[in-house]
């Protein structure tokens, strides 16, 4: 006897929620690993985002701008894979507010102002606390086999 049931059409739109911005995130601009590139947004970061945020970028991130940039690019593509295959989706949507989370503080946008991070964010959220990474994704496999860790 098994215990699988039909997946409802609300966690198809949350499946559809976690393949939309893992697709996202493959194609985000944020992250490209071009040379400069986040020397150029920390430029504009340091003249437009919050003063708070300015001074942990100028502490901490422009000394290690290579390590940084690099990290960005890998923690992207890990949330793009885990999302479009809902591999570790739980973890993948922590890790994907995370990074929302320092792009909007570094970009100085208030909640209500222009991006998509905004809107990324919720994705993010409601993606966490359902579960999408059980409908049309390798997480069903994982929980059925290991029920008690919560990232799937």
């Amino acid at each position: 006897m098994t215990n699988h049931r039909p997946a409802t059409s609300r966690e198809w739109l949350f499946a559809l929620a976690r393949i939309y911005l893992g697709v996202s995130f493959f194609f985000s601009d944020h992250g490209n690993a071009r040379p400069n590139e986040l020397a150029g947004f920390l430029k504009y970061s340091l003249a437009h985002g919050y003063s708070w945020y300015a001074g942990f970028l100028n502490t901490v991130v422009i000394s290690r701008n290579p390590t940084f940039g690099w990290l960005v690019v890998v923690a992207e593509i890990y949330v793009a894979i885990a999302f479009i295959l809902g591999l570790t989706t739980r973890l993948a949507a922590c890790l994907a507010i995370f990074l929302l989370l320092n792009y909007l503080c570094a970009k100085g946008a208030v909640p209500w102002g222009p991006g998509i991070d905004q809107s990324d964010i919720i994705l993010a959220i409601i993606i966490l606390f359902s579960n999408a990474g059980r409908v049309f994704g390798l997480d069903a496999f994982l929980h059925k086999r290991f029920p008690r860790i919560p990232i799937w």
